[in-house]
Parts: structure tokens; C-alpha cells; sequence
């Protein structure tokens, strides 16, 4: 398979007019990032079907967290499978989790966990394509990941891109055969620094609004005079689209005011974290507020083949502080009914705890966290075996998963795209909805 141009966290393993334009309107125009923005060109609306859910944050574990020492743990297996971490009681009789997640717990009746997800891909690209689209990686052939399809098919509702990445995007996360346009705005940079900006949202070196006006001007003048030629080129459109998405963006006091995490109180900052990830997922609460449709959050170094049980020692209790600040803060504003929160990597870890004190990639049965947008809180899904090898009842597929996230947002799962090639894809192939996970 194409690999994505798109960033990867590290783990394991020619047309004349588009010349003119790279050569000459970027400058004209003072920008350099029109490509970034070109999200805010989609041409198709939803299929008219209300769900719960206007917005997805997808928290990203990249490198597969182990779903044994997380969610699913196993205190009666014997030493070598249920590790050395403990299970906590949560607000919700008869569901427990890993005791270093007892905010989480105290959240759980917000909570579904889906405890028999299962995957055939053992390998990390290839399981996040997977788990990112609802379809088994093909050669040649890029599907587009859950943001994209949303971007496509939801009507914006906001003038900020609706899909971004926090802070940038990674493989699998993009567009597919939908094409650039669809992929994900990049916010870029440490969203816990004093001096943290998103990357060319203001006009470059000082320019003026009136300025930037009068170089949109003359470029759409430039560009009324290659058009006659063009006949309706959908590639002309496209650019023309990209650089109208720039300009609305730039001079868009509401998206300024969006990604500045500087309005948030200290205390709500506090509450978050203030590193990377805690102001990652702040950020992300602040867009889905502003109207954007799908934001994904990348938490990577969940690849655990060595000391596995102090490295999670360290790692999740940031984790549990952010992820249950996140839930908490969208409920008391009445945002978590209408924004799903998942929190997923591409697999679990084994249950043999290997030579290196640490657990290897697992994709036969694993855990991920849903929460909000039409998923019902309080809710343990599906069951492992008693050593957390294989699903012991309800399997969910990712094509379960697919039309169970479609559903929420009132996306017909059952309806197709067309790929340039003029392939037909169903958007989630012979997957159903989780009706257990479903309010």
C-alpha cells in the first residue's frame, strides 16, 4: 500500500494553471498555507438523519495500549497474565478498571467500554488504517479515515476547518481517495507553551487585512482570466475553494478566538494538565464548542514491549486527569451529549507478559473507551476470556465500529463514495451499530 504522506508517530515498526498558481498567486495572496486549510471544501451535506452526536473528539493511542492493565483487567489469571496492577471499583456497582485511573472511575457512569473489540492486523500501520476507517487495508487503494467522511457528509458548522488535528495528523488519519482537500487542518506546535500559536492563522509578516483584501482581489482577477480556458476544470475548483477556505480563516475573529487557550481560566487549565496532551484535549473541547465537526487528539507510546508496568505507572495518571477533566468539563457545559469521545489505539497487548517485562502487539481481543453523543454511560460491552486472549461474547469488528460512530452522528452507514476510479464503498461494510453501547 501508498504510504500516507501524513506524520506517523514513531512506534516499532503537472498542470499549467496549479504552476501558475504555486509559482505566483501564493505570493499575491501573502499565504502559505491555503493547502492546510483546504478542508473547508466539501460539496456534499448529511443525509438528513438527526443523531445525538454534531461533533467526535477521537483521542489517538498510538502504539496500542493493553487493554489488561487498562480496562479488562484479570486479577484471578495468574501472575505472568494479569501482570502487577490492580483493579479499582468505579461509580457504576460491578464495573472496575486499573487503579491508576480513579477519575476515570468516578466518571464511569459516562462511560461505555467496549471490552471485545477484535482485529486481525498485528501490525501498527496496518491495524490503524483499520481501526481509523472500518476497512482492512488494501493495496492501492486509500480509504478515508472516519474525519474526512464526516468532513464530507456533515455541513460545516462553524467558519474554523471540520476536521483538525492536535496537534498534527498522523497515517491513516487522512482523506483516502476523497482526496487532499479532506485531510485533516494540522494545528502544529505545543499547545503547553506560554507562546503557543497554530501556524499561519495570521496574516504573514504584519500584512493588514486590507492588504490581504486587495490581494484576494487581484488574484481572483488573475484567475477570471484562466478560467475561460479551463472548462470548469474540478481541480481549478478545488484550488479556488482552498484559497477562499485561507482567506475566510484568516480574517475569522471566531477562529482566532477558538484556538486561543488563553481565554480559559487557570483553574480549568490546571484541571486539564498543562502539558501537551492536557492542553491537546482543552483545545479540543474549545473546537467542538466552536462548531468543528471531528477533531482527532494523538497520544502516542502506548508500544509497551519492555517494563511495561512502570512506564504505565507514569503515563496513566496524566491520562486518567485529562481524559475524565475532558468528559467532566463537556458535561457540565451540555456539551458531552452531542460530542462522542472515543479513546482508542490500533490493538491491544498480549497476556503473556514477555522476557522484557513487557506485553506484545494483541489485536484478538482489546478495549477502547466511549463516552457522550448518543452512547450509553455505564456500560461494560462484550467480555474477553478469562486470561484476555480472544472475546468471550459480542465481538465488535471495526465495520461494528465504523457504523456504530456513523450512527451516532446521523450518517447512513449503509451509503456509499465513489472513488475516482468509480469503486463503489460502502462506508461501513457489513458492520452494525453496538446497540448495547447506544443510549
Amino acid at each position: 500500500m501508498k504510504r500516507n504522506r501524513l506524520a506517523h508517530c514513531t512506534d516499532c515498526e503537472g498542470f499549467h494553471r496549479r504552476d501558475f498558481l504555486k509559482a505566483g498567486a501564493l505570493g499575491l495572496f501573502g499565504l502559505g498555507m491555503a493547502d492546510l486549510l483546504r478542508l473547508k471544501a466539501f460539496a456534499s451535506r448529511a443525509d438528513g438523519k438527526e443523531g445525538a452526536a454534531k461533533s467526535v473528539i477521537l483521542i489517538w493511542m498510538g502504539g496500542g495500549p493493553s487493554h489488561l492493565d487498562l480496562w479488562d483487567l484479570k486479577p484471578d489469571a495468574p501472575q505472568e497474565v494479569r501482570g502487577f496492577l490492580n483493579p479499582i471499583s468505579t461509580n457504576v456497582p460491578g464495573i472496575q478498571i486499573c487503579e491508576h485511573l480513579p477519575r476515570i472511575a468516578k466518571q464511569m457512569d459516562k462511560i461505555c467500554v467496549i471490552r471485545s473489540m477484535t482485529s486481525i492486523e498485528a501490525d501498527h500501520a496496518r491495524g490503524t488504517h483499520y481501526l481509523m476507517t472500518g476497512f482492512q487495508p488494501l493495496p492501492g487503494f486509500a480509504v478515508p479515515s472516519y474525519g474526512s467522511v464526516v468532513a464530507k457528509l456533515k455541513e460545516s458548522r462553524s467558519a474554523l476547518p471540520p476536521y483538525i488535528a492536535i496537534p498534527t495528523a498522523f497515517e491513516y488519519s487522512g482523506a483516502g481517495f476523497l482526496g487532499a482537500a479532506l485531510d485533516p487542518f494540522s494545528v502544529g506546535g505545543a499547545p503547553s507553551r506560554d507562546d503557543f500559536q497554530v501556524h499561519d492563522l495570521h496574516p504573514p509578516n504584519g500584512m493588514q487585512m486590507e492588504r490581504l483584501d486587495r490581494r484576494r482581489t487581484l488574484r481572483q482577477t488573475v484567475d477570471a482570466a484562466f478560467k475561460k480556458h479551463e472548462n470548469g476544470s474540478e481541480r481549478v475548483r478545488s484550488v479556488d475553494e482552498f484559497y477562499n477556505a485561507a482567506y475566510d480563516l484568516i480574517s475569522s475573529s471566531e477562529a482566532r478566538e477558538a484556538f486561543d487557550l488563553r481565554q480559559e481560566p487557570d483553574t480549568v487549565r490546571d484541571a486539564y494538565l498543562r502539558d501537551d496532551f492536557g492542553q491537546s484535549c482543552l483545545l479540543a473541547r474549545r473546537l467542538v464548542e466552536a462548531g468543528v465537526g471531528f477533531v482527532t487528539v494523538s497520544n502516542g507510546g502506548w508500544d509497551m514491549h519492555s517494563n511495561i508496568f512502570p512506564a504505565l505507572a507514569g503515563k496513566l495518571g496524566g491520562f486518567d486527569q485529562t481524559v475524565s477533566a475532558l468528559i467532566g468539563d463537556l458535561s457540565d457545559r451540555g456539551l458531552l451529549d452531542s460530542t462522542l469521545v472515543i479513546a482508542m489505539g490500533e490493538f491491544g497487548r498480549t497476556p503473556v507478559i514477555n522476557r522484557d517485562a513487557g506485553r506484545d502487539h494483541h489485536p484478538k481481543v482489546f478495549s477502547i473507551m466511549m463516552a457522550g453523543g448518543g452512547i450509553r454511560g455505564g456500560t461494560v460491552v462484550g467480555s474477553s476470556d478469562p486470561r484476555g486472549t480472544e472475546p468471550a461474547e459480542t465481538p465488535v469488528r471495526p465495520e461494528d465500529l465504523s457504523a456504530t460512530i456513523y450512527h451516532c452522528l446521523g450518517i447512513d452507514y449503509n451509503q456509499s463514495l465513489i472513488s475516482p476510479e468509480g469503486v463503489r464503498v460502502v462506508l461501513s461494510r457489513g458492520g452494525r451499530p453496538v446497540r448495547d453501547a447506544l443510549a
